[in-house]
């Protein structure tokens, strides 16, 4: 540790009077550094720090708006009941940090890790900047990032009871690895959206009156409630793992599923173009009311589907497994070109009204 270190924090009851003291020390003394305190009640707004390293600091009722932090370290760090509205974080990291009920408003990230935190109750809304990563974390009890316009990669991160609607998103949106449960995307715009090995804990996740070019599940286990309903995406991918959606008056170009297991796929009063799903295991298919203008399931199996009022123009079916309740009732297909179906014991077909021929 420099001597500048230990300056800085042996002067810093007598500087964090003024935001200008300090401001002026920091000015000319890069690097500096504070550890093992507690800041309390501080009122730093507009301070500016550039290579500071705050390490087991307690910031509790700290006011910072409209501060500047650039090439930052917060190692083990609490912050409870601060603000950080307006303020700047460039080249910031924090580790291993607690968040509690700390609101970073309307606030700039650029190139921002957080790594090993929790929060609780903490606000990140509104956010502007780039290249957030959020690894190896929990965000809880009503956190939330909305409103916010930055590149987010969570990684093996735990979300529950996030607030994510509203997100203005350029770039891309990754999750990859850890858990989410009553998470809230709606009425956001994207670019692409991918999720992969995520799991779903006991709440719904919600991607509700959404836009984005593509949104993509892979390898993912999220089969209690997906909300897709309303959206209007390009192109839907889901392979491999376990999922369940609802589809609901939304408007998507294309589906493709592939190597997974679909429970509760709802595309009831959906409208489609394009629906292709080849080696899966579907339980419980709803397309009621729902149009798909061209619709193909391959090496597949289908165990209770309700198809009534189903419209569609080209419906291939090669290679396709029927078991349990199978309602037709009132379909009406162009062309409809079922080859190879294998009917299992429990098969209950129904086409009355359709104009389907099995």
């Amino acid at each position: 540790m420099s001597k500048f270190f230990n300056e800085f924090q042996n002067k810093w009851e007598y500087l964090s009077k003024d935001v200008d003291l300090i401001n002026e020390y920091t000015k000319d003394h890069f690097d500096v550094e504070l550890k093992n305190i507690n800041v309390y009640g501080k009122d730093i707004d507009g301070v500016i720090f550039n290579g500071a390293t705050f390490d087991s600091v307690e910031f509790n009722g700290v006011s910072s708006e409209k501060s500047i932090y650039k090439k930052t370290k917060f190692i083990n760090c609490k912050f409870f009941n601060s603000k950080y509205w307006n303020s700047e974080f460039v080249d910031v990291e924090f580790e291993n940090c607690e968040f509690i009920s700390t609101n970073f408003l309307g606030s700039k990230f650029l190139n921002v890790k957080i790594k090993n935190c929790i929060a609780k109750e903490s606000e990140f809304d509104d956010l502007t900047g780039s290249d957030i990563l959020v690894e190896n974390s929990i965000f809880k009890e009503r956190s939330s990032f909305t409103g916010s316009k930055v590149a987010f990669v969570f990684r093996d991160t735990t979300l529950s009871g996030v607030n994510m609607m509203g997100l203005e998103l350029k770039q891309p949106l990754l999750i990859d690895g850890g858990l989410l449960e009553e998470v809230n995307f709606g009425h956001s715009h994207f670019s692409t959206v991918t999720l992969q090995r995520v799991k779903q804990g006991d709440g719904p996740i919600r991607f509700n009156s959404i836009t984005a070019d593509t949104l993509v599940f892979d390898d993912v286990d999220l089969t209690r409630g997906v909300g897709i309903a309303y959206s209007k995406v390009k192109l839907v991918k889901i392979v491999n793992g376990r999922f369940g959606a609802a589809f609901e008056g939304a408007t998507i170009a294309k589906v493709v599923a592939r190597d997974v297991y679909l429970v509760n796929i709802d595309f009831s009063e959906a409208v489609m173009p394009s629906v292709s799903m080849n080696h899966c295991e579907l339980l419980d298919l709803a397309l009621w009311d729902s149009t798909i203008i061209e619709f193909s399931i391959m090496d597949s199996s289908i165990n209770i589907a309700n198809g009534k009022n189903f419209k569609g123009d080209t419906v291939v079916w090669d290679s396709v497994t029927l078991d349990g309740k199978i309602d037709f009732s009132n379909a009406k297909i162009e062309d409809f070109r079922p080859t190879r179906l294998k009917r299992g014991p429990k098969l209950n077909l129904i086409t009355t009204g359709s104009n389907l021929k099995f």
